[in-house]
């Protein structure tokens, strides 16, 4: 009796684990769909985003440097604009 309990606990570990990893796909699918929508609309802005966030991740060892290093170059673009 007590294993059937525990092979059912299992079991539901194995339907919650297969349905968060459903989610994550659909999350990835529809952050694709953004992604290529927002490079129709605004490719310039969308690829200054993208190459701050990767940015941030290549500072990852030292998250501060990547973040001055991002605040600066969006200041830049910011004031090369006006």
């Amino acid at each position: 009796m007590r294993v059937m309990t525990v092979l059912g606990w299992i079991l539901l570990a194995c339907l919650i684990l297969t349905a968060l990893r459903w989610a994550v796909l659909l999350i990835a699918a529809v952050l694709m769909i953004g992604l290529a929508v927002s490079l129709v609309r605004a490719p310039g802005q969308t690829l200054s985003v993208l190459f701050g966030v990767i940015l941030l991740n290549a500072f990852a060892a030292h998250p501060g440097l990547g973040l001055i290093l991002f605040i600066l170059i969006v200041l830049a673009g910011r004031l090369g604009r006006k």
